[in-house]
């Protein structure tokens, strides 16, 4: 079963106040009909308790009177066809009702027909007297004939505290929605600014009006990215001096090692000037991987894409064995369908394939195998070799500059500690995706995606 996706922090936002608002909308109606309820009951019990003062004093309600006469009575007061009744002992005071509340000392009752009992208890007497209406209208025929829908269940002031707690919740939600609508386009903004920075272009900026505290997350990233570019620019200027101010020297000495290899006899001194002159040969093919390294992390622009163009990747990748002359001394079999092509910068895939077939070709005990295919969203070429592998620790250390994992992949056997981290990088140019694992016979296996949708 798949994991549902995760909202964002304003859906979750938005969820947390739709569900407060509904919840508190919910416990306000509970509360205000039970305040309605309540009043209702304090005006009957208010009403009532006019008629039960005058029965007292008309002293109708005295000790050592025949009560019974009081008893289904009906008088009409104040428009009202009222009647009260004894009990003589604290019981319901209707066949089938149940008690609703409490006013002051006298208890309320209702039965199904929705009439009320005010029960009220005599003083010095142990009887109970019940005041109740007797001209309640009943729409149990009236049922019969009409379907009662929801809203005429409700009186009007139901539907004016429904209204009026919607007007609050709406204009309460508008409120709400207004500002942080706006913190949320600022913060979309502000995401999207740094993408584009994480992307290469050093020169964005945070620059649109933020409020607060927004305004100053972004005048840190503006600040932050300033300081990141300078450094990046610096470091690019420093990379591509130095690799000028060696070479210079670096000339002076093959020059003079040059001139000294002319008429010397001596073998121990023309096997250490040969010495020289392969040192000299590895600084300049240091130099040289450091100046592609150092181009290929730049500051990214628009001259990489303008160069794209579409290369039949079977007689590329053919090429580069040839110009690698990985073939000398072990067995390259090539697993490649001839009609797959690639629309990227011929140079980032050179400097890619290139080092992947010298670091197989060093590392390889006697053949390399070179993969390409197809898939329905990318196209993968792979580059293995039956070495000894690459422990699993080490999958992401080999690919930084000059990393040395153990002595099998040393500089002894011939390599400079950037190629991989030049491949990584060259891959990571063409928008691709550049992995490490270890093959079936144990050596190691470089597999390179270029995704089809990028």
């Amino acid at each position: 079963m798949g994991r549902l996706p995760s909202l964002s922090l304003f859906s979750r936002l938005y969820l947390t106040i739709a569900i407060a608002m509904i919840f508190s909308g919910t416990i306000s109606i509970f509360v205000i009909n039970q305040i309605h309820v309540q009043g209702a009951i304090d005006d009957y019990v208010a009403f009532t308790d006019n008629i039960y003062a005058g029965l007292l004093k008309e002293e109708k309600i005295v000790p050592n009177t025949p009560l019974k006469d009081l008893n289904e009575t009906v008088h009409k007061v104040e428009g009202h066809l009222i009647s009260w009744k004894m009990l003589l002992r604290k019981e319901p005071p209707c066949e089938v009702c149940e008690y609703v509340a409490h006013s002051g000392e006298v208890d309320v009752f209702r039965n199904t027909a929705n009439q009320w009992f005010a029960v009220y208890k005599l003083p010095d007497i142990n009887a109970w007297l019940v005041i109740f209406e007797t001209n309640i209208f009943n729409f149990a025929e009236l049922e019969k004939h009409e379907d009662k829908g929801f809203f005429s269940e409700l009186s009007f002031h139901d539907i004016e505290d429904v209204t009026q707690l919607m007007i609050i919740f709406i204009t309460i939600a508008i409120a709400i929605y207004w500002p942080v609508s706006i913190i949320k386009r600022q913060i979309e903004n502000l995401i999207r600014i740094q993408h584009q920075f994480g992307s290469g272009d050093l020169s964005v900026r945070a620059n649109d009006p933020f409020t607060k505290p927004i305004d100053e997350l972004a005048s840190s990233f503006n600040s932050m990215a300033s300081a990141i570019s300078d450094m990046v620019n610096e470091n690019q200027v420093f990379a591509q001096a130095v690799p000028h101010e060696v070479r210079t020297p670096l000339s002076r000495i093959q020059l003079a090692v040059g001139l000294l290899s002319q008429n010397n006899n001596n073998e121990k001194q023309m096997a250490l000037l040969g010495n020289i002159e392969t040192y000299i040969d590895d600084i300049n093919e240091l130099i040289s991987q450091v100046v592609d390294f150092s181009k290929l992390n730049s500051i990214k622009d628009d001259d990489g894409v303008s160069l794209y163009q579409e290369i039949k990747l079977d007689a590329f990748i053919e090429s580069r064995i040839q110009v690698t002359k990985c073939e000398e001394n072990r067995e390259v079999i090539r697993q490649i369908n001839a009609l797959l092509n690639l629309t990227t910068n011929p140079a980032y895939l050179r400097l890619l394939v290139d080092n992947l077939l010298k670091n197989a070709a060093i590392h390889s005990k006697s053949k390399i195998i070179i993969s390409l295919n197809s898939f329905e969203d990318y196209t993968e070429l792979s580059v293995e070799d039956d070495g000894d592998g690459i422990p699993k620790e080490y999958f992401d250390m080999i690919f930084i500059p000059f990393s040395r994992i153990d002595v099998s992949r040393s500089r002894k056997t011939g390599g400079l500690g950037l190629g991989l981290a030049i491949a990584k990088a060259a891959c990571n140019r063409m928008n691709g995706q550049l992995t490490v694992e270890n093959n079936l016979t144990s050596g190691a296996k470089f597999t390179c995606r270029f995704f089809n949708n990028i």
